[in-house]
């Protein structure tokens, strides 16, 4: 009696199983009128559309996503049309040419079959540049939806973080520009300059540091040069950015230095910084601020 029990349950358990592994998604109903609903994606279900002869029921697929085809089990008992990011689905009757005769010839014979619940039950595939779904699609009698949306949780996830990233980029992007841009406050202007002959339109009109960068700043009738970094026998290009200050054109120079010179083709000025190392106080930072980090790349 025990084992009867026994097997009883197990052929029970068993069926639920198969029950729960086999059944299909029902789209969930909007709040607001239920012929409108929604189906949240997963690539491993398969959903339920119950479709109703002569009406129209719409899959709207995310807004971004391209239908390349869909096909059913029994194409001819259902119109399938594409538009956009949606499809429209709808039975339709079937129509036979051939019958057979009392005697079981084939003969040709138009005839027209009307959608039934029992034949027109089928399968769906939606193939999209995304995403492949995967539907069970019956007729019904009953209240139908008009309408299936999909959802994409994961999805929607990752573009509010994508977007998160973003703006944290863009909101530190425009601090970087602020700080670069900023008014400094001058602390040494004890420059002394050399101009070379014909070098007087690169002959800039001031000269100042703030202890970081070098302010060197141009009139509008000057031409831009080149700073080099002198070190003895040795040149190097510097690391520049370019500000406005006032009605000046202003080279910002990363660094303080003893000895710049701007070149521009033959033309040479050289600049002699008199305040260079007089302040042992001074503690040599690499940038303004810190939101700006300075990083010497080796290019060979």
């Amino acid at each position: 009696m025990i084992n009867r029990h026994k097997m009883t349950l197990v052929v029970l358990m068993t069926f639920l199983f198969n029950v729960v592994v086999f059944a299909a998604v029902n789209p969930r109903a909007s709040q607001y009128d239920d012929r409108i609903g929604f189906v949240t994606y997963n690539p491993n279900d398969v959903f339920k559309i119950k479709a109703k002869n002569g009406y129209v029921t719409i899959l709207e697929f995310d807004k971004n996503e391209k239908i390349i085809d869909g096909s059913t089990g029994f194409n001819d008992g259902w119109e399938i049309v594409q538009s956009g990011n949606i499809i429209h689905i709808k039975p339709k009757p079937y129509i036979s040419e051939f019958a057979e005769d009392q005697d079981g010839n084939t003969i040709k014979q138009k005839s027209i079959i009307s959608p039934t619940k029992k034949d027109w039950k089928t399968n769906l595939f939606i193939r999209t540049d995304k995403r492949l779904y995967v539907a069970d699609l019956t007729l019904s009698n009953q209240k139908t939806q008009y309408k299936i949306s999909f959802k994409y949780p994961k999805q929607r996830r990752q573009e509010i973080i994508n977007q998160q990233m973003k703006r944290k980029a863009a909101k530190k992007q425009q601090n970087i520009i602020r700080d670069l841009n900023r008014v400094t406050v001058p602390k040494n202007w004890n420059y002394f300059m050399k101009v070379n002959k014909n070098s007087g339109d690169i002959t800039p009109s001031f000269t100042y540091d703030d202890g970081t960068f070098t302010y060197i700043g141009f009139d509008t009738t000057k031409t831009f040069p080149t700073a080099f970094l002198r070190e003895g026998d040795q040149e190097s290009i510097l690391n520049t950015h370019v500000k406005k200050i006032g009605n000046y054109d202003v080279l910002v120079i990363h660094k303080t230095a003893k000895l710049i010179l701007l070149r521009s083709g033959s033309k040479l000025v050289g600049i002699l910084n008199k305040g260079y190392g007089k302040n042992p106080n001074y503690k040599h930072k690499s940038t303004n601020n810190a939101n700006v980090k300075r990083k010497i790349i080796n290019a060979n």
